[in-house]
């Protein structure tokens, strides 16, 4: 790794040299992110961000590849303070699947669009618990990362309410992705990185764009992308895993005897992207986009301690998939009555149990398979992810009546295929595969929307009316038989894969939810320096039933420089199928074979119903922004956004331990073998607390002309707080609660400055991250107490590209992530810290250190 980030700095004082007399190439306006014209929140034609009566932050393709990840999921939020994401390397599906919030909320109350139509969410549905990371806990939000940057034009980040325009999810706001529709040129790119330490991490990413005429009547967009990423390690050896690597050796514990991995997963990923429109009349278009998302994505388990001669003496002992051991630290002998069972069934006790002849049965509670892993197994947890979105319409005019028509129709489909190996099932003993596919997790989501837009000159306004009706699908689906099978041994080592079990056919399913909706709004200049609006939505939901949002809006321009505007609105998200079928849970046996769940229980399973389960009804929200747009001085813009956002009856995962009376009243409904669940964790959705959000955002953008180039300096803070209130009983507990107010930073600022200098371009950016606090969670003393909690330092990471444009169309990057290889605090948890967790898993910025990469491009 010295060599390479020696060659980058090296290649950086080179690339100074000759860009200091190159010829003047042409530039970007340095202004053009204040000058785009926007789409989002607004039917009003030709608007700029600084002209909208709602905050919105345009962000260009530009600054999207200027980075060192080609991942859109972090390249927004490295821009944009008021959007963020976390890594967390052992979450089950969230460790591939990154959630983004908008202003520390749900990740599912942001509405995602693609150029104006809603994109579909991700099959996941975040079942994370503490300390790995609970904000973003029941969510089911989009995947980022099945964006290619390479496609995007620009992203519109509509910070504020708008249910009353788009409908469901859109509380916090919107992010819309505009699609590349260039109907000329091509454009190569491929880069390299790797990070500082180790030199592990490895990102390789090749993408192309190139845009095509439609005999001067249409055009066709198309994109390419290859990105591959090898995995981080930042953890240390375990105790245990340093006790077993002494005595079989380092080679036979996973991960050269750290026993696990923490670090970022293994990925491959393929994506495609076409956008297209062809001019049919005068007063008709047809048009369409797709993408097509292929994710190959490994990660990891926590580790599991080996069978050892002696392990008795090991601080932790053997892995109960291995054996089972009495008080004294010794294995304990098998029953006579598990014997005759195992040979009762026609099969070899030898291939489940370790024969011994010092037990009066003859075996052990040891697990033959153990001799396939003398050092432990850290089991290694995967998916197959993949994303399909397709949007065709027409649109057109009605004659010379300002009267303009949008009909589309959209399909998209996210699908999760779970694989699991180096792993077993327990209860099959030798004779256990290691290799599994756990099942399925599949969302389809379907719609027709028939939009109208009147312009009226006389008295400049917009009058937007329509229609829309939408599906949405969750499936779960078996996987192979081994990850459920039910062996001999079940009771005593376990049940299904081990890490992650696969789904059992009651679990599996499919669930739809049908919406339809209608909606009116107005955008008209009251007085010359009065601009309003209002919006009004009727949507009605099949499980649900109606609401009904509206939205106002204002400003007033006291000079040309100056402005005042201010939004009031409702807003509500309805429960998604995925949320009120998941099933995803932990399974015992019973003597006869039937298996009993414990986890996560859909409403109207028996086991939520006893426990207080009730059907799930929409969230809703009050959102209120006042800010003012500033331009003091020419090439100087200035904007301050206030919010508030309330919401009521937010979903949530319960938290309930079953207790006697739970099980007798199970009982009394002839639920089988309800004794089994017994001081058990169970939980299940249901509306459990208030919200309230409120912050500040800040923008100031300005440039100059230095000598022959131009410099310029973009400055965005966001300062949120979240109050959480009306917790209902065993909703969730007061962990929970302190995570979700405290464990993302209040404060988050991005300062960028960008210099321009003939064919040479510079790039200095400083992201900081306020401090935040985390609660242990899961694997604290139970104390459930706010006292109880870990606190970490602020940071600021710094990001350094150069890059140089020769022979008009070939560009060659050179750059640094964190240059400075900032890390944040050590785990205050001490039980990840005994697990090989060094530094703060719940970082806003992650733990990998510094990142180098080099970019070349060719266009023309």
């Amino acid at each position: 790794m010295q060599t390479f980030r020696k060659s980058v700095l090296a290649s950086a004082i080179i690339a100074l040299i000759p860009a200091i007399g190159a010829p003047s190439a042409t530039a970007q306006n340095p202004a053009a992110g204040l000058e785009e014209v926007v789409v989002t929140g607004t039917r009003k034609e030709g608007m700029s961000p600084t002209e909208t009566l709602s905050p919105i932050d345009v962000i260009s393709s530009e600054s999207l590849t200027r980075q060192a990840t080609f991942s859109l999921t972090e390249s927004l939020t490295q821009i944009a303070p008021s959007l963020n994401t976390q890594r967390f390397p052992i979450a089950d599906g969230t460790a591939f699947v990154r959630p983004v919030t908008l202003r520390n909320l749900s990740p599912d109350h942001t509405l995602v669009l693609v150029d104006g139509t809603r994109r579909h969410r991700s099959a996941l549905v975040n079942l994370q618990l503490a300390p790995l990371g609970t904000v973003n806990q029941g969510s089911q939000g989009v995947d980022f990362a099945s964006f290619p940057s390479a496609a995007i034009k620009r992203v519109e980040v509509l910070r504020d309410g708008a249910s009353a325009q788009y409908g469901s999810d859109a509380i916090a706001g919107v992010v819309n992705v505009i699609l590349k529709d260039a109907d000329e040129g091509f454009t190569i790119s491929g880069q390299y990185g790797e990070y500082d330490k180790d030199g592990d991490g490895q990102r390789s990413v090749v993408s192309a764009n190139g845009g095509l005429s439609l005999g001067g009547n249409g055009f066709l967009n198309l994109t390419g992308e290859y990105a591959t990423t090898d995995t981080t390690s930042r953890g240390q050896a375990r105790p245990d895993a340093a006790d077993v690597a002494d005595i079989v050796g380092k080679s036979e514990v996973p991960y050269s005897g750290l026993g696990q991995r923490w670090g970022d997963p293994e990925l491959d990923s393929y994506t495609g992207v076409f956008n297209t429109a062809y001019n049919v009349s005068e007063n008709l278009e047809l048009y369409g986009n797709g993408s097509y998302y292929y994710n190959e994505t490994k990660g990891g388990f926590f580790y599991r301690t080996p069978v050892l001669p002696g392990d008795g003496n090991l601080e932790v002992p053997a892995r109960n998939t291995l054996e089972v051991v009495g008080e004294d630290g010794k294995v304990l002998d098998a029953s006579q009555e598990l014997v005759n069972s195992i040979t009762g069934q026609g099969l070899n006790p030898s291939n489940y149990l370790v024969p011994d002849a010092s037990s009066p049965s003859g075996y052990i509670l040891r697990n033959p398979i153990y001799t396939q892993f003398p050092g432990g197994y850290s089991p290694i947890f995967g998916a197959d992810i993949t994303d399909t979105f397709l949007v065709l319409g027409a649109r057109g005019e009605f004659g010379n009546s300002d009267l303009s028509w949008d009909l589309k129709g959209r399909y998209g489909e996210n699908e999760v295929k779970y694989n699991l190996k180096n792993s077993i099932n327990p209860s099959l003993g030798s004779l256990s595969p290691t290799d599994f596919e756990p099942g399925t997790l599949t969302q389809e989501e379907s719609g027709v929307n028939l939009d109208f837009v009147k312009t009226f000159d006389n008295n400049p306004a917009n009058l937007g009316f329509g229609f829309e009706w939408r599906r949405e699908t969750y499936k779960i689906s078996t996987g192979d038989q081994a990850s459920i099978e039910v062996g001999p041994t079940y009771a005593q080592f376990g049940v299904g894969s081990d890490g992650f079990q696969g789904f059992f056919p009651d679990s599996a399913g499919s669930w739809d939810s049908d919406s339809w909706a209608t909606y009116l709004d107005l955008e008209t200049e009251i007085t010359d320096k009065l601009s309003g609006a209002m919006a009004m939505r009727y949507e009605n939901f099949e499980e649900y039933g109606t609401t009904l949002d509206w939205k106002f809006s204002a400003r007033y321009d006291f000079t040309d420089n100056f402005a005042l505007r201010a939004t009031a609105n409702t807003g509500f998200r309805a429960p998604t199928p995925g949320q009120v079928h998941t099933l995803n849970v932990t399974t015992t046996a019973d003597s006869s074979g039937n298996l009993i769940p414990s986890g996560t229980y859909p409403i109207d399973n028996p086991v939520a119903q006893v426990l207080g389960a009730t059907d799930l009804e929409n969230e809703t929200s009050n959102s209120y922004t006042a800010g003012i747009v500033w331009t003091p001085v020419d090439k100087l813009s200035i904007t301050v956004d206030y919010y508030d956002i309330s919401i009521e009856d937010r979903m949530a995962l319960s938290s309930n331990t079953i207790s006697q009376q739970d099980v007798d009243e199970l009982k009394a409904q002839g639920y089988p073998d309800a004794e089994l669940l017994l001081d058990s964790n169970a939980n299940y959705f249901t509306n459990g607390f208030d919200t309230q959000v409120t912050g500040v955002d800040l923008a100031i953008t300005t440039w100059h002309d230095i000598g022959a180039g131009t410099l310029t300096t973009d400055m965005r803070h966001n300062h949120n707080k979240q109050e959480i209130s009306n917790v209902k009983t065993n909703a969730i507990d007061q962990s929970r609660v302190y995570d979700l107010e405290n464990q993302v930073p209040e404060d988050r600022s991005v300062l960028s400055f960008i210099y321009d200098l003939g064919g040479f371009s510079g790039l200095l950016r400083a992201n900081y991250y306020g401090n935040w606090q985390t609660t242990p969670g899961l694997f604290g003393d139970g104390s459930d107490s706010k006292a109880n909690t870990y606190h970490y330092n602020d940071a600021v990471l710094v990001d350094l590209e150069l890059s140089y444009t020769f022979a008009e169309h070939y560009t060659a990057t050179i750059g640094g992530q964190n240059i400075f290889d900032e890390y944040p605090d050590k785990e205050g948890d001490g039980t990840l810290q005994f697990l090989g967790d060094v530094y703060a898993v719940t970082s806003p910025f992650g733990f990998n250190g510094a990142f180098w990469y080099a970019r070349v491009s060719a266009s023309f």
